[in-house]
Protein backbone atom coordinates (compact mmCIF):
# COMPACT_ATOMS: atom_id res chain seq x y z
CA UNK A 1 0.00 0.00 0.00
CA UNK A 2 3.21 2.18 0.13
CA UNK A 3 3.81 4.65 -2.85
CA UNK A 4 6.53 3.88 -5.39
CA UNK A 5 7.97 6.17 -8.10
CA UNK A 6 6.06 7.70 -11.08
CA UNK A 7 6.48 8.37 -14.23
CA UNK A 8 4.81 9.03 -17.59
CA UNK A 9 4.00 6.47 -20.22
CA UNK A 10 1.90 4.26 -22.04
CA UNK A 11 1.66 0.71 -23.54
CA UNK A 12 -0.83 -2.19 -23.84
CA UNK A 13 -1.30 -5.36 -25.49
CA UNK A 14 -2.66 -6.31 -28.91
CA UNK A 15 -3.18 -9.48 -27.24
CA UNK A 16 -6.14 -8.02 -25.10
CA UNK A 17 -8.15 -9.51 -28.02
CA UNK A 18 -8.24 -13.35 -26.07
CA UNK A 19 -10.02 -11.48 -23.58
CA UNK A 20 -12.53 -9.34 -25.17
CA UNK A 21 -15.13 -11.51 -23.80
CA UNK A 22 -13.98 -10.51 -20.15
CA UNK A 23 -14.53 -6.83 -20.54
CA UNK A 24 -15.22 -4.54 -23.36
CA UNK A 25 -12.50 -2.17 -23.38
CA UNK A 26 -11.34 -1.82 -26.79
CA UNK A 27 -12.16 0.56 -28.97
CA UNK A 28 -12.09 1.52 -32.69
CA UNK A 29 -8.89 2.80 -34.16
CA UNK A 30 -10.39 4.25 -37.48
CA UNK A 31 -13.24 3.56 -40.01
CA UNK A 32 -14.97 0.56 -40.24
CA UNK A 33 -15.70 -0.90 -43.99
CA UNK A 34 -19.18 -1.28 -44.79
CA UNK A 35 -21.35 -4.09 -44.36
CA UNK A 36 -18.78 -5.35 -42.12
CA UNK A 37 -18.96 -6.11 -38.28
CA UNK A 38 -17.46 -3.87 -35.57
CA UNK A 39 -13.93 -4.98 -34.53
CA UNK A 40 -11.31 -4.00 -31.93
CA UNK A 41 -8.29 -2.40 -33.28
CA UNK A 42 -5.27 -4.74 -31.98
CA UNK A 43 -3.60 -1.35 -30.35
CA UNK A 44 -6.36 0.81 -29.68
CA UNK A 45 -7.58 0.84 -26.05
CA UNK A 46 -10.56 2.63 -24.21
CA UNK A 47 -9.49 5.13 -21.78
CA UNK A 48 -11.38 5.86 -18.87
CA UNK A 49 -9.60 8.66 -17.27
CA UNK A 50 -11.24 11.53 -18.82
CA UNK A 51 -14.33 10.76 -18.46
CA UNK A 52 -15.72 12.41 -15.66
CA UNK A 53 -16.00 9.90 -12.71
CA UNK A 54 -19.34 9.84 -11.72
CA UNK A 55 -19.75 8.12 -15.71
CA UNK A 56 -17.21 5.99 -15.89
CA UNK A 57 -18.98 3.00 -14.65
CA UNK A 58 -22.17 3.72 -17.05
CA UNK A 59 -20.07 4.12 -20.19
CA UNK A 60 -18.80 0.92 -19.31
CA UNK A 61 -22.07 -0.63 -18.96
CA UNK A 62 -23.70 0.81 -21.83
CA UNK A 63 -20.89 0.77 -24.29
CA UNK A 64 -21.07 -3.22 -23.69
CA UNK A 65 -24.08 -3.24 -25.07
CA UNK A 66 -23.73 -4.31 -28.89
CA UNK A 67 -20.01 -4.54 -30.91
CA UNK A 68 -20.87 -1.16 -32.83
CA UNK A 69 -21.17 0.99 -29.96
CA UNK A 70 -18.00 1.09 -27.79
CA UNK A 71 -16.80 3.38 -24.51
CA UNK A 72 -14.78 5.26 -26.65
CA UNK A 73 -17.26 5.89 -29.36
CA UNK A 74 -19.86 6.88 -26.76
CA UNK A 75 -17.75 9.08 -24.67
CA UNK A 76 -16.77 11.49 -27.32
CA UNK A 77 -20.29 11.67 -27.76
CA UNK A 78 -21.11 12.71 -24.46
CA UNK A 79 -18.89 14.99 -24.86
CA UNK A 80 -19.85 16.39 -28.03
CA UNK A 81 -23.52 16.43 -27.44
CA UNK A 82 -23.50 18.52 -23.93
CA UNK A 83 -19.88 18.53 -22.97
CA UNK A 84 -20.72 16.17 -20.21
CA UNK A 85 -23.35 18.68 -18.78
CA UNK A 86 -26.40 17.49 -17.83
CA UNK A 87 -28.09 20.96 -17.05
CA UNK A 88 -27.79 21.91 -20.84
CA UNK A 89 -30.67 22.35 -23.78
CA UNK A 90 -30.63 23.31 -27.26
CA UNK A 91 -32.53 25.18 -29.29
CA UNK A 92 -34.44 22.46 -30.23
CA UNK A 93 -35.26 21.29 -26.78
CA UNK A 94 -32.95 18.42 -26.23
CA UNK A 95 -31.84 17.94 -22.90
CA UNK A 96 -29.23 16.52 -20.35
CA UNK A 97 -26.06 14.99 -21.05
CA UNK A 98 -27.44 12.68 -24.07
CA UNK A 99 -29.55 15.76 -25.65
CA UNK A 100 -32.79 13.99 -25.46
CA UNK A 101 -36.32 15.52 -27.17
CA UNK A 102 -39.04 14.24 -25.16
CA UNK A 103 -40.62 12.15 -28.38
CA UNK A 104 -37.21 10.15 -28.31
CA UNK A 105 -36.79 10.11 -24.60
CA UNK A 106 -40.68 8.68 -24.00
CA UNK A 107 -39.40 5.68 -25.54
CA UNK A 108 -35.58 5.35 -24.80
CA UNK A 109 -35.79 6.71 -21.43
CA UNK A 110 -33.99 4.30 -18.97
CA UNK A 111 -33.53 4.31 -15.40
CA UNK A 112 -29.72 3.76 -15.36
CA UNK A 113 -29.24 4.29 -11.86
CA UNK A 114 -32.05 1.81 -10.27
CA UNK A 115 -33.55 4.82 -8.18
CA UNK A 116 -37.02 3.80 -10.02
CA UNK A 117 -36.89 6.81 -12.40
CA UNK A 118 -35.95 7.67 -15.74
CA UNK A 119 -34.62 11.33 -15.79
CA UNK A 120 -33.60 13.24 -19.21
CA UNK A 121 -31.26 15.24 -16.79
CA UNK A 122 -29.86 12.27 -14.47
CA UNK A 123 -26.74 11.54 -16.41
CA UNK A 124 -26.59 8.03 -15.52
CA UNK A 125 -29.72 7.38 -16.94
CA UNK A 126 -29.01 9.39 -20.26
CA UNK A 127 -26.36 7.63 -20.97
CA UNK A 128 -27.37 4.32 -20.84
CA UNK A 129 -30.04 5.51 -22.69
CA UNK A 130 -27.91 6.88 -25.32
CA UNK A 131 -26.46 3.50 -25.45
CA UNK A 132 -29.53 1.51 -26.17
CA UNK A 133 -30.33 3.78 -28.87
CA UNK A 134 -27.35 4.17 -30.38
CA UNK A 135 -27.35 -0.09 -30.86
CA UNK A 136 -30.96 0.39 -32.15
CA UNK A 137 -29.77 3.23 -34.35
CA UNK A 138 -26.86 0.63 -35.10
CA UNK A 139 -29.52 -2.11 -36.07
CA UNK A 140 -31.01 -0.13 -38.51
CA UNK A 141 -27.63 1.29 -40.38
CA UNK A 142 -26.92 -2.56 -40.63
CA UNK A 143 -30.17 -3.57 -42.26
CA UNK A 144 -29.30 -0.57 -44.96
CA UNK A 145 -26.03 -1.68 -45.64
CA UNK A 146 -26.68 -5.71 -46.12
CA UNK A 147 -29.43 -4.33 -48.53
CA UNK A 148 -27.09 -1.68 -50.29
CA UNK A 149 -29.28 0.94 -49.64
CA UNK A 150 -26.22 3.06 -47.61
CA UNK A 151 -22.61 2.97 -48.26
CA UNK A 152 -20.17 3.81 -45.07
CA UNK A 153 -19.05 3.20 -41.57
CA UNK A 154 -21.53 2.00 -39.51
CA UNK A 155 -20.47 3.88 -36.48
CA UNK A 156 -20.86 7.51 -38.68
CA UNK A 157 -23.72 6.24 -40.07
CA UNK A 158 -25.27 5.09 -36.46
CA UNK A 159 -24.32 8.82 -35.01
CA UNK A 160 -25.64 10.50 -38.01
CA UNK A 161 -28.62 8.80 -37.52
CA UNK A 162 -28.80 9.72 -33.96
CA UNK A 163 -28.64 13.43 -34.93
CA UNK A 164 -30.55 13.59 -37.64
CA UNK A 165 -32.30 10.60 -37.25
CA UNK A 166 -32.51 7.30 -39.90
CA UNK A 167 -34.68 8.40 -42.43
CA UNK A 168 -31.88 11.17 -43.42
CA UNK A 169 -29.30 8.58 -43.52
CA UNK A 170 -31.97 6.18 -45.71
CA UNK A 171 -32.86 9.04 -47.72
CA UNK A 172 -29.13 9.63 -48.59
CA UNK A 173 -27.44 6.39 -48.74
CA UNK A 174 -25.09 7.89 -45.75
CA UNK A 175 -24.49 10.33 -44.27
CA UNK A 176 -26.30 13.16 -44.86
CA UNK A 177 -25.03 16.88 -46.31
CA UNK A 178 -26.38 18.59 -43.65
CA UNK A 179 -23.35 20.62 -42.74
CA UNK A 180 -24.69 19.71 -38.80
CA UNK A 181 -24.37 16.59 -39.06
CA UNK A 182 -21.66 15.83 -41.38
CA UNK A 183 -19.83 18.26 -38.20
CA UNK A 184 -21.22 16.18 -35.85
CA UNK A 185 -19.56 13.27 -37.09
CA UNK A 186 -16.82 14.40 -37.98
CA UNK A 187 -16.19 15.91 -34.40
CA UNK A 188 -16.72 12.94 -32.60
CA UNK A 189 -14.37 10.79 -34.36
CA UNK A 190 -11.77 13.75 -33.41
CA UNK A 191 -12.67 13.24 -29.50
CA UNK A 192 -12.13 9.60 -29.86
CA UNK A 193 -8.55 10.04 -29.77
CA UNK A 194 -9.11 11.84 -26.11
CA UNK A 195 -11.17 8.68 -24.99
CA UNK A 196 -8.49 6.00 -26.39
CA UNK A 197 -4.93 5.53 -26.80
CA UNK A 198 -2.63 3.55 -29.43
CA UNK A 199 0.52 2.00 -28.20
CA UNK A 200 3.01 -0.42 -29.80
CA UNK A 201 2.83 -3.77 -29.11
CA UNK A 202 4.58 -5.45 -26.33
CA UNK A 203 4.33 -9.49 -25.83
CA UNK A 204 1.72 -11.62 -25.61
CA UNK A 205 1.63 -13.92 -22.24
CA UNK A 206 -1.49 -16.84 -21.29
CA UNK A 207 -4.43 -15.53 -21.18
CA UNK A 208 -5.33 -14.95 -17.40
CA UNK A 209 -2.12 -13.31 -18.10
CA UNK A 210 -3.64 -10.75 -20.23
CA UNK A 211 -6.61 -10.43 -18.44
CA UNK A 212 -5.04 -9.45 -15.52
CA UNK A 213 -3.39 -6.60 -17.44
CA UNK A 214 -6.43 -5.82 -19.48
CA UNK A 215 -8.70 -5.02 -16.39
CA UNK A 216 -5.80 -3.01 -14.97
CA UNK A 217 -4.48 -1.08 -17.79
CA UNK A 218 -8.08 -0.20 -18.04
CA UNK A 219 -8.19 1.84 -14.75
CA UNK A 220 -5.34 4.33 -15.81
CA UNK A 221 -5.73 7.46 -15.68
CA UNK A 222 -7.85 7.21 -12.04
CA UNK A 223 -6.48 9.07 -8.73
CA UNK A 224 -3.83 7.41 -6.45
CA UNK A 225 -5.91 6.47 -3.01
CA UNK A 226 -4.39 5.27 -0.39
CA UNK A 227 -6.12 2.35 1.26
CA UNK A 228 -8.43 2.63 -1.95
CA UNK A 229 -9.62 -0.22 -4.13
CA UNK A 230 -11.62 -3.45 -3.54
CA UNK A 231 -12.34 -6.46 -5.57
CA UNK A 232 -15.23 -4.49 -7.15
CA UNK A 233 -13.44 -1.46 -8.18
CA UNK A 234 -12.31 2.11 -7.45
CA UNK A 235 -13.11 3.12 -3.58
CA UNK A 236 -12.52 6.08 -1.16
CA UNK A 237 -9.44 5.89 0.57
CA UNK A 238 -7.89 6.30 4.28
CA UNK A 239 -5.61 9.08 5.26
CA UNK A 240 -4.08 10.98 2.98
CA UNK A 241 -6.53 9.11 0.76
CA UNK A 242 -9.95 10.17 2.24
CA UNK A 243 -11.89 11.77 0.21
CA UNK A 244 -10.25 10.10 -3.54
CA UNK A 245 -12.16 7.47 -5.53
CA UNK A 246 -9.30 5.09 -7.18
CA UNK A 247 -6.72 2.39 -5.68
CA UNK A 248 -3.63 1.99 -3.93
CA UNK A 249 -0.88 -0.40 -5.63
CA UNK A 250 -2.14 -3.32 -3.57
CA UNK A 251 -5.73 -2.35 -4.30
CA UNK A 252 -5.10 -2.46 -8.16
CA UNK A 253 -3.64 -6.14 -7.80
CA UNK A 254 -6.42 -7.13 -5.35
CA UNK A 255 -9.05 -5.93 -7.94
CA UNK A 256 -7.32 -6.90 -11.57
CA UNK A 257 -6.60 -10.10 -10.38
CA UNK A 258 -10.09 -10.97 -8.91
CA UNK A 259 -11.54 -10.03 -12.25
CA UNK A 260 -9.35 -11.84 -14.22
CA UNK A 261 -9.96 -14.49 -12.39
CA UNK A 262 -13.54 -14.73 -12.66
CA UNK A 263 -13.75 -14.35 -8.51
CA UNK A 264 -11.89 -17.17 -7.65
CA UNK A 265 -8.70 -15.87 -6.92
CA UNK A 266 -8.61 -13.15 -4.29
CA UNK A 267 -5.20 -12.41 -2.92
CA UNK A 268 -4.16 -10.89 0.35
CA UNK A 269 -4.85 -6.80 0.55
CA UNK A 270 -1.76 -5.42 1.24
CA UNK A 271 1.50 -5.68 -1.03
CA UNK A 272 3.49 -7.29 1.94
CA UNK A 273 1.31 -10.10 2.20
CA UNK A 274 0.54 -10.11 -1.88
CA UNK A 275 4.67 -11.55 -2.65
CA UNK A 276 4.34 -14.46 -0.47
CA UNK A 277 1.15 -16.37 -2.41
CA UNK A 278 1.35 -17.82 -5.93
CA UNK A 279 4.01 -18.95 -7.84
CA UNK A 280 7.35 -17.67 -7.41
CA UNK A 281 8.72 -16.81 -10.80
CA UNK A 282 12.19 -16.06 -11.13
CA UNK A 283 13.23 -11.78 -11.49
CA UNK A 284 14.58 -12.79 -15.05
CA UNK A 285 12.32 -11.38 -17.94
CA UNK A 286 13.23 -14.06 -19.86
CA UNK A 287 11.21 -16.34 -17.26
CA UNK A 288 8.51 -13.03 -16.31
CA UNK A 289 4.95 -13.14 -18.32
CA UNK A 290 2.69 -10.34 -18.57
CA UNK A 291 -0.05 -10.61 -15.58
CA UNK A 292 2.72 -11.39 -13.34
CA UNK A 293 2.59 -9.33 -9.77
CA UNK A 294 6.08 -8.08 -8.91
CA UNK A 295 6.92 -6.31 -5.72
CA UNK A 296 9.72 -4.38 -4.69
CA UNK A 297 11.44 -3.87 -1.28
CA UNK A 298 13.31 -0.46 -2.04
CA UNK A 299 15.49 -0.34 1.39
CA UNK A 300 16.44 -4.25 0.94
CA UNK A 301 15.34 -5.17 4.15
CA UNK A 302 12.30 -7.27 3.93
CA UNK A 303 9.66 -4.90 3.57
CA UNK A 304 8.08 -5.01 -0.12
CA UNK A 305 6.28 -1.42 -0.29
CA UNK A 306 5.05 -1.51 -3.49
CA UNK A 307 3.80 -3.75 -6.14
CA UNK A 308 2.49 -3.66 -9.64
CA UNK A 309 1.35 -5.56 -12.47
CA UNK A 310 3.91 -6.72 -15.60
CA UNK A 311 3.45 -5.58 -19.14
CA UNK A 312 5.59 -7.53 -20.33
CA UNK A 313 8.71 -5.44 -22.76
CA UNK A 314 10.33 -4.32 -19.32
CA UNK A 315 7.36 -2.29 -18.27
CA UNK A 316 4.35 -2.33 -15.41
CA UNK A 317 1.56 -1.11 -14.84
CA UNK A 318 0.56 0.35 -11.17
CA UNK A 319 -0.75 3.21 -9.14
CA UNK A 320 2.50 5.21 -7.83
CA UNK A 321 1.63 7.37 -5.00
CA UNK A 322 -0.53 10.06 -3.35
CA UNK A 323 -1.21 12.85 -6.38
CA UNK A 324 -0.07 10.66 -8.90
CA UNK A 325 -2.41 8.68 -11.55
CA UNK A 326 -2.42 4.52 -12.65
CA UNK A 327 -0.04 4.60 -15.12
CA UNK A 328 2.72 2.63 -17.15
CA UNK A 329 6.33 3.10 -15.89
CA UNK A 330 9.78 1.17 -16.66
CA UNK A 331 11.12 -1.40 -14.19
CA UNK A 332 14.31 0.43 -14.58
CA UNK A 333 12.89 2.84 -11.95
CA UNK A 334 13.33 -0.03 -9.69
CA UNK A 335 16.44 -1.92 -10.45
CA UNK A 336 17.77 -1.21 -7.28
CA UNK A 337 15.30 -2.56 -5.24
CA UNK A 338 14.73 -6.44 -4.07
CA UNK A 339 11.84 -8.27 -6.13
CA UNK A 340 9.65 -11.09 -5.55
CA UNK A 341 7.60 -11.97 -9.00
CA UNK A 342 4.51 -14.01 -7.94
CA UNK A 343 2.17 -15.49 -10.74
CA UNK A 344 -1.10 -15.99 -9.45
CA UNK A 345 -2.87 -18.32 -12.03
Amino acid sequence: MKPGKAIAGFLVLPFLLLVAGLLVIAALAGGLPAGQPASLAANGVYMSGNVPAQYREVILRAGALCPEVTPTMLAAQMEQESGWRSDVQSHAHAKGVAQFIDPTWATWGTDGDGDGKAEVTNGVDAILSAGRYDCHLAGEMRVLLDAGRARGDIQDLTLAAYNAGPGAVEKYGGVPPYNETQNYVRNIRKLMDKYQVITPAVAAGTPFGAAVVTFAMNQRGLPYSWGGGSVDGPTEGFAQGRGIIGFDCSGLVLYAVYQASGGKITPPRVSQAQVTVGQAIPSDFAQMQPGDIIGFDPKRNGDFSHIGIYIGNQQMVHAPRTGDVIKVSPLSEYADANWSVRRYG
